[in-house]
């Protein structure tokens, strides 16, 4: 029993390459490094609050430390985070003029220390002789308050039992970090040597008596000048800290002091360690971090100097600036809302880095003021170009999200701010999507009104403009449990509503946060702390909320989750950064989700065999990625088995069977079968780090490897560890390297290749090479195990067990080692790998018959690969080709393999690879392609056929389509498009050939007959394609062409479509001229070989134009509608004419709409799928139509393509050429009991074949014969 597919495809290319042994899929391009069609939405509004209360002047956190600013552990980071931590790296902030281009780099020193790091007059000090510990620092002033140095080293206070002479010296003594010696000077006189330090300070000395032993050392005043600066760390060895670990923090014995110098560096993170001069570390702590507001600035300025300048921003303070769309009401500056651009820029970084602190703390009604800007159908927020002219209504666009981040340092202690209408937690209101809101639910609702959560929530639950659709993109970061669970989930935000997140940064309050059964910590965040769970289970409530209560902190962690934001506690400078990064990430993400974020992008259906024959099963294979999910992939296999009930009735029940999901089926990391290339036996070697190379070997896997994608690819010491993250380790997610939600990465435009027997009839494959090897051959395969092969954008071909969904083999291409170490970077921006279709086929080596695979990457790399994989498990690769196998410096060189191979058996006796150059080669602007052959098994290039196009434009050569047309399948020609708009014909064809048989192979049949094959019609294209326009702009053609039977019997008509979809220009496709289909006669296609004909001068003016006329609704068998269009059905003299066009547009508009993807011929009948992009941010990237049009006409069919047509008013019906069917990916066509449909990732829809095809008339399956 032998599965459908081929049957049916025997149907689709019935004439011209029926029998041919031939394996190529469909193929689509994109050579921008994220998908096209996939749509990012519309810059945010953002809204940025900065605390400018007095409180942030201060350089310690809490608000209330016990003991006070005189302790050693006030200058232990440990104690006091605010201090400065010697596991920290300072990161000077950068700078920008007031025009935003970069200033000078802010500088600072440890012997010239600015008080304020952004403003040089302000002051400085020498840290080597002049330090003291600061209390609060106001960043306008010249001085600042000073902490007292701590006892005992700063204070000396001792007694000490001598026996000296008149004029004698003491040893050495070290006391309290001092070395000194006491000199005995006469009966009654005394002093003290100081060795160390130098510049301390006088010591007292004194004695009493001739006799006297007893010598009384004093400082009369805590040391306050020649001090160098200092800190401590935590040491709980020390002999005098306690024994009660619950007392230590706050005990100074349990403090070590460190004086700052070259030498008193942290070398990892133990306390004893030392050695590193860390005097330039400490340096810009103190004039950029060590309080309260210039950490705050410096972390606010490292966040916002590489924001993307689309993003839309405006700024405030709590009391100094209050005004958000002002030429000059903020401190006199400029903070109207606009375009992050480069003036933008140096506007917010002037007003930041000029900030005064001189007032409370009002933030509701700060955040009262940044939903009101947002609360105004009139806002510039909702404009195209905020505060600038070309605005119009078309242009404001709904699905624009908006944010606010506030940074405060306490709690609110004003009563002001409120909106009108509030719509608190505690009201019972439905949200404008209509669900209702019960005024009770946890975690959201609280027992206290007019909070900074009851504000947070208002500006959420609010439609922020009635004018507009409700169109945002829900964001769903926590996708666990029910749609309810989801949209209740305050870790997503389901609004579709214009709305206002708020994503909250506490600093120095962490320590409020401890109230019994509602901590917070930062390693849990907000949503995993406990007192989050016990308040979402209602076993805690909120505490209640008021002006100036030490409960207002959690009313800040409140208003976050309120509004579907996020919380931060920040207590020491580093955290500050880090949550400014993390906001500006998670931003980020919701902007990339923003809209169609999980696409079924490829499909193939085959027919599987039922042991009882009682039912029809046919199974697809989609391929899916999810660029919300961390670029997630994922293979499904879903039965579709039709059973006929009851048996003989002819009516037939559809069931839907999700056989298996191959994300949830990944084997653990160590059971991987992943292969890379050896130079061994079988080429292949396990992905494992002793197979990597030597790192220290530039150009080796584990040397690129070794290579950190966060920091210029410089040198680390983590290759192992990225090697290891590549085979699905998960351990080191989020901490060192990017966070997956699987480790099967994007599946996207490879389609699967499904391989199981023999893949052709026994007879052919045994008269082709004129022997019955394949007979034996084939009887070997029928128990060979399924598999599914398809590439993917995590680096790698996957292999599949067809059965179960495991992954049992993974081989990674030698052109993607260069960024591998992409794929585990915090930041990573999704790039291709491996994107291209596998094509599978049996090929026959001189001896034996052998299953290969052959892999392309499209925008991932300028390769293209071939394995041996007739005996799952015992996989080999026979070769990869890029730029090394073509050794002609002048010649045309590989580009990004786009182009779809094809395996055919050639007229030189030998089995080739034949695909085009692709796009982008070294040497593509000369305006020359080539088409390849490649030898199947050795991988060498037998021949590279050039065309030459326009000199200085891009050019290269797209799929080919190869052409058996007398039925021995051998390829007799191929045809192929290239970037120019030219088709080509190229002769596959010997000299040396039988005169009334041209097509027959010749005996015998030699390898060097490769050499006669030449570019048709006198190294001429058939056709030029350009564009209807005056300029004739040339058509680009990027999918493979359909042949058929040309109508009078003489000759084959070439079918081809233009487009072109693969840079980031092509995005919104070109609206200024009308991309074509075509239909080309290729006269001389029965053996002639036009090497030396002249071109056939076919222009535009030669062929017969159809048209598209009125959109219309079209109802199918089932009483469906769907969009349809009518097509002309022009008449063809083929005395006068060489073909027909179709320009793909209504009427005179002119949408972008072109032809990707190549088409699918039944009989007389021609099928394609078109692409109309979408410069709509807030719609889908791309919609699509599928034609079914007369083949030989161009026109409309004269039977119903589809199994729909147009109702008139009148009841008359009219025959739809196009209808619209959306989902990526091309067409396939599949067989059901009602007849044959056409399927795209995203559904099916049925067609009917032309009424002179033999067509299934039973849903039984056909059994293969000979």
């Amino acid at each position: 029993m032998k599965t459908s597919l081929y049957s049916l495809r025997s149907l689709a290319f019935c004439c011209a390459s029926s029998s041919l042994l031939l394996a190529a899929l469909d193929v689509q391009a994109a050579i921008s490094q994220s998908p096209l069609s996939l749509t990012v939405g519309v810059p945010p509004n953002l809204i940025l609050t900065l605390d400018d209360s007095g409180s942030m002047d201060r350089a310690y956190v809490p608000d209330s430390i016990p003991g006070g600013s005189s302790t050693r552990r006030y200058k232990s980071a440990h104690y006091n985070p605010m201090y400065y931590n010697p596991t920290t790296t300072y990161q000077i902030p950068p700078k920008f003029n007031l025009d935003g281009t970069p200033a000078a780099d802010l500088s600072t020193s440890f012997n010239k220390a600015l008080l304020n790091g952004f403003n040089t007059s302000r002051g400085s000090i020498d840290l080597s002789d002049s330090y003291r510990p600061a209390s609060t620092y106001d960043v306008t002033s010249t001085s600042q308050s000073n902490a007292n140095n701590p006892e005992p080293e700063f204070y000396l206070s001792t007694i000490y039992n001598r026996t000296l002479s008149n004029g004698q010296s003491s040893e050495l003594i070290s006391a309290n970090s001092v070395d000194f010696r006491i000199n005995r000077i006469s009966n009654s006189n005394c002093t003290v040597t100081i060795e160390k330090p130098q510049n301390y300070p006088e010591i007292n000395c004194s004695r009493s008596g001739s006799t006297s032993t007893t010598y009384t050392l004093s400082i009369s005043n805590k040391r306050t000048s020649n001090v160098p600066a200092y800190y401590y760390v935590y040491d709980d060895t020390l002999s005098n800290c306690p024994t009660d670990i619950s007392t230590r923090i706050e005990n100074d014995n349990c403090y070590r002091k460190v004086d700052v110098s070259s030498t008193s560096g942290q070398l990892r993170s133990t306390d004893t360690a030392s050695g590193t001069d860390e005097r330039k570390n400490f340096a810009i702590w103190y004039s950029f971090y060590r309080t309260r507001s210039l950490a705050t600035i410096s972390a606010a300025s490292i966040a916002f100097a590489d924001l993307a300048s689309s993003t839309r921003i405006t700024w405030q303070g709590l009391t100094t600036c209050t005004d958000l769309n002002s030429a000059n009401k903020c401190l006199g500056k400029d903070n109207r809302f606009r375009e992050y651009n480069s003036a933008q820029r140096g506007k917010l970084f002037d007003w930041m880095q000029s900030m005064a602190f001189p007032s409370n703390t009002p933030l509701r009604a700060a955040l009262d003021r940044a939903g009101k800007f947002l609360k105004n159908n009139a806002s510039p927020a909702w404009d195209k170009f905020p505060n600038e002219s070309g605005n119009t209504t078309k242009n404001k666009y709904a699905c624009r999200p908006s944010y606010h981040i506030l940074m405060t340092d306490g709690v609110w202690n004003s009563s002001n701010g409120s909106p009108t209408d509030s719509k608190s937690d505690t009201s019972n209101f439905n949200f404008p999507d209509g669900v209702n809101y019960s005024g009770a639910r946890k975690p959201y609702s609280d027992a206290t009104d007019n909070t900074l959560a009851d504000i947070a929530f208002h500006y959420w639950a609010t439609d922020l403009n009635s004018d507009l659709e409700n169109n945002l993109k829900p964001y769903y970061k926590d996708k666990s449990g029910t749609d309810t669970d989801k949209y209740w989930n305050p870790q997503n935000n389901p609004a579709t509503w214009q709305n206002m997140a708020n994503f909250t940064i506490g600093l120095g309050l962490t320590a409020s946060l401890n109230q019994d059964g509602l901590e917070w910590n930062s390693t849990d965040g907000s949503f995993a702390s406990p007192g989050y769970k016990n308040i979402s289970t209602g076993t805690r409530n909120w505490p209640k909320a008021q002006s100036d209560s030490a409960n207002n902190v959690y009313d800040l962690w409140h208003a976050a989750i309120n509004s579907r934001g996020d919380f931060f506690s920040a207590d020491s400078p580093e955290s500050v950064v880090q949550a400014f990064a993390d906001i500006m990430s998670r931003i980020a993400d919701r902007k990339s989700t923003a809209a169609k974020p999980a696409i079924n992008s490829g499909q193939v259906v085959v027919d599987e065999n039922d042991p009882n024959n009682s039912k029809l099963v046919t199974s697809s294979y989609q391929t899916s990625y999810a660029s919300d999910e961390n670029w997630l992939g994922n293979l499904v296999r879903t039965n579709k088995e039709w059973t006929e009930l009851p048996a003989g009735s002819g009516k037939f029940e559809l069931a839907l069977k999700e056989k298996w999901s191959a994300k949830d089926k990944m084997p653990a990391a160590d059971a991987r079968n992943i292969k890379i290339k050896s130079t061994g036996s079988g080429g292949l070697q396990s992905f494992t780090w002793a197979n990597s190379g030597n790192k220290d070997t530039s150009g080796t896997l584990a040397n690129l490897l070794s290579k950190d994608p966060e920091n210029g690819n410089t040198t680390d010491s983590k290759g192992e560890a990225r090697l290891n993250y590549l085979r699905g380790v998960r351990t080191g997610e989020g901490a060192t390297f990017r966070t997956r939600s699987g480790i099967l990465g994007d599946l996207l435009a490879s389609s699967p290749a499904v391989v199981s027997g023999g893949r052709y009839l026994t007879g052919v494959a045994n008269r082709l090479e004129g022997n019955d090897t394949y007979t034996t051959f084939k009887e070997s395969l029928a128990t060979r195990s399924s598999r599914v092969y398809v590439g993917g954008n995590d680096g790698m071909l996957h292999g599949f067990n067809a059965e179960t969904g495991v992954e049992e083999f993974a081989f990674i291409p030698s052109a993607v080692f260069p960024k591998l170490n992409k794929l585990t970077g915090k930041n990573y921006s999704h790039e291709f790998y491996v994107d291209g279709s596998p094509v599978v086929a049996d090929i026959y080596d001189g001896s034996k018959w052998r299953t290969i695979l052959v892999g392309t990457l499209r925008a991932g790399g300028k390769s293209i690969f071939a394995l041996d994989i007739t005996t799952p498990g015992s996989e080999k690769l026979l070769w990869e080709f890029d730029d090394s196998k073509i050794t002609t410096s002048n010649a045309v060189k590989m580009g990004n393999s786009f182009s779809q191979p094809t395996i055919a058996r050639l007229h030189n006796g030998r089995w080739a690879v034949v695909f085009g150059n692709g796009y982008e080669a070294s040497n593509h602007t000369n305006g020359k392609a080539a088409l390849f052959i490649v030898d199947a098994v050795e991988g060498t290039l037998e021949r590279s056929l050039e065309v030459t196009g326009t000199n200085g434009n891009a050019n290269g050569l797209s799929t080919p389509r190869l052409a058996d047309n007398n039925g021995d399948s051998v390829a007799d020609y191929a045809y192929a498009g290239d970037l120019q708009g030219n088709l080509w014909r190229f002769d596959l064809l010997p000299s040396t050939r039988d005169a009334d048989n041209p097509l027959a192979r010749s005996k015998p049949e030699t390898r060097g007959s490769i050499s006669d094959y030449a570019v048709a019609y006198g190294g001429k294209p058939m056709f030029t394609a350009v564009a209807s326009n005056t300029a004739e702009t040339p058509q680009p053609i990027t999918a493979a062409p359909a042949l058929v039977r040309h109508p009078t019997g003489v000759g084959h008509l070439v079918i081809f479509a233009t487009g072109k979809y693969f840079e980031d220009t092509d995005k919104d496709g070109n609206k200024n001229i009308a991309q074509t289909v075509y239909g080309i006669w290729d006269e001389k296609s029965r053996g002639e070989k036009a090497g030396t004909t002249s071109a056939l001068g076919i222009t535009r003016a030669k062929l017969v134009e159809q048209t598209i006329g009125s959109q219309v609704t079209a109802t199918d068998s089932k009483a469906r509608n769907t969009a349809a269009r009518i097509i002309s059905q022009n008449a063809i003299a083929w005395d006068e004419k060489k073909g027909w066009l179709l320009d793909l547009k209504q009427g005179g508009t002119l949408d972008g709409e072109m032809v990707i993807e190549p088409m699918i011929t039944i009989g007389q009948s021609v099928y394609f799928q078109s692409l109309v992009p979408n410069d709509d941010p807030c719609a889908d990237g791309a919609s699509n139509w599928t034609y079914g049009l007369n083949a030989f006409t161009g026109g409309k069919t004269p039977y119903n393509a589809f199994d729909m047509q147009q109702v008139k008013p009148d009841g008359t019906t009219a025959i739809v050429s196009a209808i619209k069917q959306d989902g990526e990916g091309g067409l396939t066509v599949t067989d059901t009991p009602d007849g044959l449909e056409i399927c795209t990732g995203q559904g099916c829809e049925g067609i009917k074949p032309p009424p002179n095809i033999n067509a299934r008339n039973s849903w039984r399956r056909i059994e293969e014969t000979e």
